[in-house]
């Protein structure tokens, strides 16, 4: 009976977070919104960015079958399935040996490392064109964290998840920050002026990512840590002059379409990355 309320309340939670997200961010942004010109609501912008939430989930499972699958393949051949099946139940090796609080804080800060890197080089060459949708939204809200190109998704987050396991992770640990990391992702998007003073450089604040999507010369480039801001102050990309707010966002040099479908066809049409020089000119509203 319990397993049967556990796996409903499991399948209905990406819904009931939803939900929650859109009620405390929508209420936390008029209460102290960064920028007090971008409205609560965008239809086109919110449905191009639930239709991310709602149907990217499928292909990453599959995804994250055949990444993990190739790994296991590569570096346990020999072993029998019932070992196989206990190693990606349980983990293996030092890492298994933990306990679960051990290994999620672990895998937290590795993941963040490893994101930070993985997020430069898609600012990168022939990379970009694909991250280039994840910063096409031209008013940044908590829903515009699941706007991810499935070649962005997958050869990061879903990347990242599968070196965990394959360093001998469990995947309860690295499942047990999956709510926070939604959590923080949406908060980090949202339109809020939170800086987090003193603490900004210990944790990312919505006004720290959001000069990582201005189009404002100064914030290119800058600002790529998931959580952690110091490896941006270590590796010299932090950017967060007090006091200052950015203003202008989306991708300047390019017509990113609007669409779910377009923007996935879209990174496949350009030859070429183009990068963002400039604030695009405001347009009269």
């Amino acid at each position: 009976m319990l397993e049967t309320i556990w796996n409903a309340f499991q399948s209905q939670l990406p819904l009931a977070l939803l939900v929650v997200f859109m009620l405390l961010f929508s209420a936390l942004s008029r209460l102290c919104p960064c920028n007090d010109d971008h409205p609560i609501w965008n239809k086109e912008s919110f449905i191009t960015d639930i239709s991310y939430y709602l149907l990217m989930p499928i292909a990453n499972r599959f995804v994250h079958l055949f990444f993990f699958g190739l790994g296991i393949f590569v570096i346990f051949q020999g072993k029998s399935l019932d070992e196989l099946g206990d190693y990606a139940v349980n983990g293996f090796g030092p890492a298994r040996e933990l306990p679960i609080w051990a290994q999620a804080a672990i895998v937290f800060i590795l993941m963040d490392i490893v994101l930070y890197w993985l997020h430069r080089w898609f600012h990168t060459g022939k990379m970009w064109k694909y991250h280039a949708i994840h910063h096409s939204s031209e008013q940044v809200h908590w829903h515009s964290t699941y706007r991810f190109h499935p070649i962005n998704t997958w050869l990061s987050f879903v990347l990242t998840d599968v070196l965990m396991m394959l360093m001998g992770f469990s995947p309860a640990a690295i499942a047990c920050m999956a709510t926070f990391n939604a959590f923080y992702s949406a908060m980090v998007h949202a339109n809020l002026n939170w800086t987090f003073g003193p603490f900004k450089y210990v944790f990312a604040s919505p006004v720290f990512h959001r000069w990582h999507h201005t189009t404002e010369k100064e914030g290119l480039d800058k600002n790529f840590a998931p959580t952690f801001p110091l490896l941006d102050v270590i590796f010299g990309t932090f950017y967060m002059p007090e006091g200052k707010r950015p203003t202008q966002y989306g991708v300047s040099g390019s017509k990113i379409p609007t669409g779910f479908l377009e923007q996935l066809v879209w990174p496949f049409k350009q030859p070429k990355r183009q990068k963002p020089l400039a604030a695009p000119q405001k347009t009269a509203r």
